[in-house]
């Protein structure tokens, strides 16, 4: 839909386009009219417009001035000028502009629809234009370190399907790495960082950090940087080049090794950070990367002392140590984490689809236990159970979930004869959850759609009031998606409803032989009855004196 605005100081030919500019049938516009250039202004002021018809010659505000209004605004903006014939002289200025025509004002209807038509042309044809594709690439480079970090973790947190992860991924986002090769995976985490008063001041020191391991890594690893949300800094590593074998693994290790000491006091000495580093010392696919990641956070966290400075370089030692105070479970519950993540986020935004799969990967985690007093197997029931709980709360649904299946289950996995059973039940719960989200929103959109039918019922009158700026603030909704809505829940336009209540009002009037035809024509908005007159013959071919006079000889 394109928003349209007639702009003239004679109340006759703004009316007179206005009227019909909104009956193009091969054209869905919104129509707006304006009766001098300040008033344009004000409508410019408040929305966006895509083709303005302005007579040129206006007292106040004119058209040039209007124009230059129009720039500072809305600079996409199409204008077209109604101009007379001694006018070429005042015009020839204002049309050396892009995106700008004229028009006499003696062509007619007809030659106005064929501009708006053209103007509409235009700007469906420079939303396909190559300069857009073009701009848009320049934006996704100016991205591409945002959507590599954001790729990445995702990655480790176990977030993407393996078949997400792939070689024209990597180039798309210029990650210079091989998707079909291993990683290493190193981590590190700045000691003090938490006396930093600012998240810019946090910021510039990790990108200082990124910037001394790169002078001292690239010459011989390939590597991306990413930092995490909690503002660890995490590396994966490859060798240079081809060197991909295990003498070149045995190699690169050796190196970064070698040189994460220097990394550490370059950072101490001219960044004024204590770093710890965590460096994996073997290699892992990236199917296997999140559980790997899993571990070395494991170990950032375990510290030795204080932790500060801490350097890491092979973790046999501490894996022993924390596979004797059961770290295999600890593991599994930090890889789980970002399971329970998902299904909350997913829930949060009515991803039904992915939420089963995530509920239903969690759900194979356990198909090998047959114990329910299994305590991890119990805290992942309770962790799930606890996003259900945690959002029926925030949504007020507990009472109307628990008509529906007995909630007590929800946080008793004891109440189940097998794992199996406690996630069919589970299953259901998401069932109930995500139908009360669709019969929530359909309810909501509804009470939309009828709030702006009452509100066009009660205001036919004023044009104003029943135009879709208007209608859209109504209800605190940008335009175009208010238009989509009202398409979606009534299977018709919103022009074509006020038009359609438009003509049921107007026809209920002109069966009461007391109203007059004028007054009719103000009733439903129309202003004059030349344009009353005019649109009621468009739909019935017939004039309203004529409706009136074929009712009552019935």
């Amino acid at each position: 839909m394109y928003r349209v605005l007639v702009v003239d100081d004679e109340m006759i030919i703004a009316d007179g386009l206005f009227e019909v500019l909104q009956t193009i049938p091969q054209l869905e516009l919104d129509v707006y009219k304006a009766y001098s250039g300040m008033e344009a202004v004000r409508q410019f002021d408040r929305t966006r417009f895509d083709i303005v018809l302005t007579d040129i010659r206006m007292p106040g505000l004119d058209g040039l001035q209007l124009l230059e209004k129009i720039r500072e605004r809305w600079p996409q903006c199409r204008v077209i000028f109604l101009t007379g014939y001694n006018e070429f002289s005042y015009i020839y200025s204002a049309i050396q502009y892009e995106k700008v025509s004229y028009l006499l004002k003696t062509e007619g209807y007809e030659k106005v629809i064929q501009m708006v038509e053209h103007a509409v042309a235009e700007i469906e044809t420079e939303l396909r234009a190559q300069s857009l594709l073009k701009i848009a690439q320049e934006q996704l480079d100016n991205m591409r370190g945002m959507l590599q970090n954001e790729y990445v973790k995702r990655i480790l947190n176990e977030q993407l399907d393996v078949k997400e992860i792939h070689q024209e991924q990597f180039d798309e986002l210029a990650i210079p790495l091989q998707a079909d090769r291993p990683i290493l995976i190193m981590l590190g985490r700045i000691n003090s960082l938490s006396n930093r008063t600012t998240y810019s001041e946090k910021s510039r020191q990790l990108y200082r950090i990124k910037l001394i391991a790169e002078q001292y890594l690239s010459s011989h690893v390939s590597f991306i940087d990413v930092v995490n949300e909690h503002m660890d800094l995490i590396w994966l590593i490859q060798p240079l080049g081809d060197n991909l074998d295990k003498e070149g693994w045995e190699r690169t290790l050796t190196f970064v090794k070698g040189n994460l000491e220097l990394v550490q006091a370059a950072c101490r000495e001219s960044v004024g950070e204590l770093l710890s580093f965590v460096l994996d010392d073997s290699t892992v696919s990236w199917a296997d990367a999140a559980e790997r990641f899993a571990t070395l956070t494991m170990l950032m966290n375990y510290r030795i002392g204080q932790g500060c400075g801490m350097l890491l370089l092979d973790k046999q030692m501490v894996e022993q140590e924390l596979q004797q105070s059961d770290g295999s479970h600890r593991e599994k519950s930090q890889i789980r984490q970002a399971k329970l993540e998902q299904l909350a986020d997913q829930l949060e935004h009515g991803q039904r689809v992915e939420f089963s799969k995530t509920l239903l990967a969690c759900a194979d985690s356990l198909k090998e236990i047959d114990s329910m007093h299994d305590v991890p197997a119990q805290e992942l029931y309770y962790s799930i159970g606890l996003v259900f709980l945690s959002y029926m709360n925030r949504w007020n649904l507990v009472e109307t979930v628990a008509t529906q299946i007995g909630l007590h289950k929800l946080m008793q996995p004891g109440e189940h004869e097998s794992w199996k059973v406690a996630f069919d039940y589970l299953a259901r719960v998401e069932d109930i959850l995500f139908n009360l989200q669709n019969q929530e929103e359909e309810r909501r959109a509804n009470a939309i759609i009828s709030l702006i039918q009452k509100h066009i019922k009660d205001n036919l009158h004023n044009p104003d009031e029943v135009s879709l700026v208007k209608l859209a603030e109504l209800v605190y909704f940008n335009p175009s998606y208010l238009s989509r809505l009202f398409k979606q829940v009534t299977g018709s336009n919103l022009s074509d409803y006020i038009s359609s209540t438009r003509m049921t009002r107007a026809k209920s009037l002109l069966e009461n032989p007391n109203i007059k035809i004028q007054e009719v024509a103000e009733q439903v908005g129309y202003g004059t009855a030349t344009n009353f007159t005019r649109y009621f013959r468009k739909i019935t071919h017939m004039t309203p004196l004529e409706y009136r006079t074929s009712i009552f000889n019935k």
